[in-house]
């Protein structure tokens, strides 16, 4: 064996023990003296023939950020929480715009093809996960470049809106265009996972706080800028702000894993290999169950209360200030249900989650008709229901088992079967205020036709906690 050879041989080893391909807790990040080093002494050097100054050598390994803490984990979650806020805030506070198209910009025409533009904009925003959740997986080394592409197409889609002449074209830009900005925000989601790990559930649920944090804000921003300025000005101004703004916060996402661990037997792969025995987990379809029977239930207050409060005549607060309430208690909802995802088992956080927005839907919408009760709905629903998706983390968890290539399927797969229960919800709501059943009843349920539709949301939600039972209690997995 040459010099060559043993020197090549010696540094391949100390590779492989790097903590590359490991997440590990930040008291256990490698510090220098951990760091395998190679090294050759005068006699070693003789012995091989090779000269001293080449045997001497020391090999340099890379030494990764910390996980659960540090500058770089910080910023990467202050980034991910953003983008999250930018391209969900706009979904969010899509009612103040459905108002404006319907009742000034195409007043008495096209009612149908609005509410179409503004079902998909949020249906496909989540369902366009399944397309490039497998893109990333595919081509990880053009991750950044097709996070700039999806926010440049949100921006134009924004922009273009304010030109529309015809209600068909808010189908093109807003239903259509828009989602395809979910290229910008997946990797957020899935990367997370290489950035946090004894505090995944924590930062997951601040990450998706950012879409109660946008969706306050978003709609007295639209409320004032079309109020001031008008809908081109109000449209144009936000297209803007979103390209500039995104591509600041686009900056600390990043990998925290170098895609070199993809090299394998010295062969450098354009994509990782993906084990697919993930979808032969229990886990997986448990959570599928879990997230899609929910779906159908979680959307339809933001959907409704605000028809209903317009029924009974309230004003204070009115419809659009109710559903600012419900995205504000969210944006705490998420950390809160992460921060117990951390500390307690799978089953109890969805439990709690569950079974306390069913509650809140059975009993206070149910029997509110005054505003103070309608508040404390508004509330309670917002920090348990659209708050489940801070669980996530944990079931992705147990599906992916930190596989980076894995994770971005799993996310897909969850993010599109909570677009199908997201699309469902509305025509199925739609149809069941078409019942009476109940006219007549106690509280809400006897008001006009919302019985059978609070019975309905109360019955998903309730059955897919029911399906969270069957999880095992994964503390500390």
């Amino acid at each position: 064996m040459t010099a060559e050879n043993e020197i090549e041989l010696i540094a391949m080893t100390a590779q492989r023990s790097t903590y590359e391909g490991e997440l590990r807790p930040r008291d256990q990040t490698p510090s220098m003296k951990d760091i395998p080093t190679v090294e050759a002494d005068n006699q070693t050097a003789s012995g091989l023939g090779a000269s001293r100054d080449q045997l001497n050598e020391e090999i340099s390994i890379e030494v990764l950020p910390p996980v659960d803490g540090g500058k770089q984990a910080w910023l990467f979650l202050l980034g991910a929480t953003y983008m999250e806020m930018l391209i969900w805030g706009l979904p969010f506070s899509i009612g103040i715009l459905h108002v404006y198209w319907t009742n000034t910009l195409f007043e008495g025409e096209g009612a149908s093809a609005i509410t179409l533009a503004a079902t998909l904009q949020t249906g496909l925003l989540y369902m366009s996960c399944a397309f490039f959740g497998p893109v990333f997986t595919a081509l990880p080394r053009w991750t950044k470049t097709i996070q700039v592409i999806g926010l440049i197409i949100g921006s134009v889609s924004v922009i273009a809106s304010a030109f529309v002449t015809k209600p068909w074209h808010l189908i093109i830009t807003i239903g259509i265009l828009y989602p395809l900005s979910c290229a910008s925000y997946l990797p957020c989601a899935t990367l997370l996972f290489e950035w946090w790990h004894a505090s995944r559930g924590f930062a997951s649920g601040m990450m998706y706080g950012g879409t109660g944090a946008g969706g306050t804000i978003f709609p007295f921003l639209m409320q004032g800028l079309l109020k001031r300025f008008g809908y081109k000005a109000a449209m144009v101004s936000i297209g803007i702000g979103y390209i500039i703004t995104g591509m600041i916060a686009l900056i600390p996402i990043k990998r925290r894993i170098p895609l070199s661990r993809y090299d394998q037997d010295g062969i450098s792969r354009i994509r990782p290999r993906i084990d697919w025995a993930f979808s032969k987990r229990k886990a997986l379809y448990l959570g599928m169950m879990v997230i899609g029977v929910t779906s159908l239930g979680n959307f339809v207050p933001s959907l409704w209360l605000p028809s209903y409060v317009d029924d009974l005549g309230l004003n204070k607060p009115n419809g659009t200030a109710l559903v600012a309430i419900l995205n504000a208690a969210t944006a705490i909802g998420n950390g809160l249900l992460g921060w117990l995802s951390d500390r307690t088992s799978l089953r109890t956080t969805i439990l709690i989650s569950c079974v306390g927005s069913a509650a809140a839907c059975a009993f206070l919408w149910g029997f509110g008709k005054n505003s103070g009760v309608l508040v404390t709905f508004a509330i309670i629903f917002g920090l348990l229901g659209p708050s489940f998706s801070a669980v996530w983390s944990k079931i992705i968890h147990l599906v992916a088992r930190d596989d980076p290539a894995v994770t971005a399927l799993t996310f897909s797969i969850f993010a599109f079967t909570r677009g199908v229960g997201n699309m469902s919800s509305g025509p199925i709501s739609e149809s069941l205020l078409k019942y009476d059943a109940l006219r007549g009843g106690i509280g809400a349920y006897g008001y006009k036709n919302y019985g059978i539709l609070l019975i309905y949301t109360s019955v998903t939600i309730l059955t897919g906690g029911a399906a969270g039972l069957f999880f095992n209690k994964i503390r500390d997995a």
